[in-house]
């Protein structure tokens, strides 16, 4: 992995190493829809301040997309950047195993 790749990862690992940022991710996985911020404050223990601070640290780290429609944002997870991101990981660690 180049540096850029592995600070890349770092990032994205360390948004989701955060107990409600992942609870939101997790909520998101099981979303076929974009959702606002208010409907994705059930999944966490924390007020809607706090939640539109965790959606934007996961939408800096490019985990998350965003759509404004006016006023209202709704969020949609960027699956195939984060399950690329992790993938490359899990491939890296299966391909430096030593055979049994």
């Amino acid at each position: 992995m180049l540096n850029t790749d592995i600070q890349q990862l770092a990032g994205l690992l360390k948004a989701l190493g955060e107990v409600n940022r992942l609870s939101l991710v997790s909520q998101l996985c099981g979303c076929s829809t974009p959702q606002n911020a208010m409907c994705l404050c059930g999944c966490c223990s924390v007020d809607p301040s706090g939640v539109s601070r965790h959606l934007k640290v996961l939408m800096n780290e490019r985990i998350l997309s965003v759509e404004k429609c006016g006023r209202e944002r709704s969020y949609s997870l960027n699956r195939a950047y984060v399950a690329g991101q992790l993938r490359a990981l899990a491939d890296q660690i299966d391909s430096n195993q030593e055979a049994s």
